[in-house]
């Protein structure tokens, strides 16, 4: 085998295993994941297919080596592109935390941070994309700014409370980082926000006075989307969970606190929950206002060695969830070292071939000379 054959052979085969681990895998792990079975429609309307993910925590210009930053969020991005394209859903809600230093950068860097987010997670036209507000886009209750919020809600709409409704589906979008209670005035505006859409339920049920109230396309019990999730002592009240180690949690830092999560309760009367915040996967059948919850770990390798997200089908009176695990950061590791060695090795083997042809014909040079110089 010539040298030049080897070399090109040698190209081709790292070739081949950098697109296995960095393209092809995604869709072989998630191929193993599919919808959920399918609730009946109600009054004609078909359910919601819709993505649900958390914490992507975008690294900034502070934290984080440049090579984690290429690596995590080229992990991030594939993953994504590859779900949405395997499983095309309706619309897609991220839990807060889209970046991870949001509270920290300045205005230029924050917009080249956005700039990043729309590239890496791009959606195609007729997929809805909803970022929900965490403490890492806009700080902690009380460190956030006024500045921090508008420039987060100028680009995503979101940093208060908020309804959505696809197909009489009806999504409130909450700021966990304004309900505090304390009045301040993002609380307050969430607060007069929430009630608002009480009214908006009420009238959909033909309770109260709703000659200015908006109309609803139809009347179902709210799904909460928010960062934060609703108050609970630890993860022991999780049915599923897959946190290393169960700690008490800290209300307004790990957890609502029982006063706001009694609040969305009485207000909104919803019957179930999406969360994040806490980097690790929970499923509760009864949270403290009797719902059913889910909180979702982070979808970044850097927080989460084996990231998963979730696929919802959710009627007006029903919903079916499945729950979705990515290729694993030690699975691509694994692959690549023993793929590394093992096209190592051939090489060597084809090397030691290439020279041994080589000084055999080197030989049969020296023993042709021999003869003729006799």
């Amino acid at each position: 085998m010539k040298l030049k054959t080897l070399l090109l052979r040698l190209l081709l085969s790292v070739l081949s295993l950098v697109v296995f681990n960095e393209f092809v895998v995604y869709y072989i792990v998630l191929l193993k994941c599919q919808w959920p079975s399918k609730p009946a429609p109600v009054n004609g309307l078909e359910p919601v297919n819709v993505m649900l993910l958390a914490d992507t925590h975008l690294l900034g210009p502070v934290r984080g080596h440049w090579f984690d930053k290429l690596r995590r969020e080229w992990q991030m991005h594939r993953a994504f592109q590859s779900a949405v394209t395997l499983f095309q859903p309706e619309a897609v809600f991220i839990l807060g935390d889209v970046f991870d230093e949001g509270n920290w950068v300045n205005q230029k860097e924050f917009d080249n941070y956005v700039d990043r987010f729309r590239k890496l997670f791009h959606t195609p036209r007729g997929v809805a994309l909803h970022s929900i507000v965490g403490n890492h886009d806009i700080g902690f209750h009380y460190a956030t700014r006024p500045n921090l919020v508008q420039r987060f809600g100028d680009q995503f709409n979101n940093t208060g409370v908020s309804l959505i409704s696809l197909r009489g589906v009806n999504f409130v979008a909450i700021n966990s980082i304004a309900m505090e209670g304390d009045g301040c005035y993002l609380c307050e505006k969430a607060e007069k926000e929430l009630r608002t859409i009480e009214s908006i339920f009420k009238c959909g049920r033909g309770i109260g006075q709703c000659k200015d109230v908006p109309k609803l396309e139809e009347y179902s019990r709210p799904i909460v989307m928010q960062h934060f999730p609703m108050y609970r002592e630890s993860d022991k009240e999780c049915r599923e969970h897959d946190s290393p180690q169960v700690d008490l949690y800290r209300e307004r830092w790990e957890v609502l606190s029982k006063e706001s999560t009694d609040l969305i309760g009485d207000l909104l009367n919803p019957r179930l929950a999406f969360s994040g915040h806490s980097h690790h996967y929970c499923h509760v059948v009864k949270n403290r206002i009797q719902i059913e919850e889910y909180t979702l770990p982070s979808f970044s390798w850097r927080n989460k060695q084996n990231p998963s997200f979730l696929l919802a089908r959710i009627s007006l009176k029903e919903h079916t969830i499945s729950r979705c695990r990515m290729p694993e950061e030690n699975t691509i590791v694994t692959i690549y070292l023993v793929g590394g060695i093992l096209i190592l090795l051939v090489c060597t083997l084809k090397v030691s071939g290439l020279i041994g042809q080589l000084w055999s014909f080197f030989c049969r040079g020296r023993k042709d000379y021999k003869k003729l110089t006799k």
